[in-house]
């Protein structure tokens, strides 16, 4: 699969935000097996109660209904009726939480949408891991689904929460019950293997990860399944059946690889599939306060504002339409 077009350079905020990430030290983290344990280490030394930050409740409703032991939070605009409903499941590479950024992006799908939005707060590594992680999850959708109705119903995950996001709707798929109108995949990891070949050229333009840190996660969360199990690696799965797809990626993130993979398996399988490629942009694009963020949660509030069960498969000229 080829992208369309010259690429646009990134804006200034963009470049800033990037910059300020990369500074952080988590592509050096990433180099290795030993930074991820040290990491994980360190933020079990600190980890505290999540609790739902208070600018949330300025122009929303905030519950807890906990599920298997997991807070489940759920925001609801306090201005106006909602008839969507999102389950989102937040990044940070199965080690690290719920942070800020990911709070502000369910402040603003609440109130632009707008939607319930429902918000899991996972286990991470190494004390949770697929086998349980995707079964409660899909356990969640399922909840949300009988209250909220399947064509009301949106599944949506950046990063490693992407990952659970389809790895939960290949579950309850399979389960053989109503399924959400559609899923919602930013910058998401999809290929615990790591084995795609296009890897080593997007490592080397990619500010935040690097190969051996990520397969130490991979073998922490898989917990001994198989690494290509659909649970651990969700590109894997059979995707005859699943829901409609939209994709966001950046050309400068190693999960690029995925994103491809997943919309050409998609577009073959005749899955409805809306992929947006954002040229020289960097993993979680669509989450940055920047004009490529703002246009990509566009994108996003709109898709979740019109479910599109049965919509044709994008076609090539559609895509890179984020940028």
């Amino acid at each position: 699969m080829t992208t369309e077009g010259a690429a646009a350079k990134p804006s200034w905020q963009t470049r800033a935000i990037t910059a300020l990430l990369a500074s952080r030290g988590q592509k050096r983290m990433l180099g290795s097996a030993e930074g991820v344990q040290a990491a994980v280490q360190k933020r079990d030394r600190r980890i505290k109660e999540v609790r739902a930050p208070a600018f949330l409740r300025k122009t929303a409703t905030v519950t807890r209904d906990d599920l298997d032991g997991w807070p489940v939070f759920r925001i609801t605009p306090t201005a106006g009726p909602t008839d969507v409903s999102v389950v989102f499941l937040h990044g940070g590479g199965f080690f690290a939480e719920i942070v800020r950024p990911h709070w502000s992006f369910v402040r603003e799908l609440s109130a632009a949408i707008p939607a319930q939005v429902v918000v899991p707060i996972y286990p991470l590594i190494p004390h949770g891991s697929a086998a349980n992680m995707v079964a409660t999850t899909a356990a969640i959708v399922t909840r949300t689904i009988e209250q909220c109705g399947s064509g009301k119903t949106v599944v949506m995950g950046n990063s490693a929460g992407g990952l659970l996001a389809l790895a939960a709707a290949h579950a309850v798929r399979d389960q053989g019950g109503p399924q959400p109108a559609q899923v919602v995949l930013i910058s998401a990891w999809l290929d615990a293997t790591l084995s795609d070949p296009a890897l080593a050229a997007l490592e080397q333009v990619d500010p935040l990860h690097q190969r051996p840190g990520m397969a130490e996660i991979a073998r922490l969360y898989a917990d001994g399944l198989d690494l290509r199990d659909p649970r651990v690696s969700p590109l894997f799965g059979a995707i005859e059946g699943l829901p409609p797809l939209t994709v966001f990626s950046g050309t400068h993130e190693m999960v690029l690889a995925d994103a491809r993979a997943l919309t050409s398996r998609a577009e073959a399988a005749g899955v409805p599939v809306d992929y947006h490629e954002g040229p020289g942009l960097p993993h979680n694009y669509a989450l940055m306060p920047s004009p490529e963020g703002r246009a990509a949660r566009k994108i996003i509030v709109d898709a979740c504002r019109a479910p599109r069960h049965g919509r044709p498969a994008v076609t090539a000229d559609r895509r890179n339409s984020s940028r």
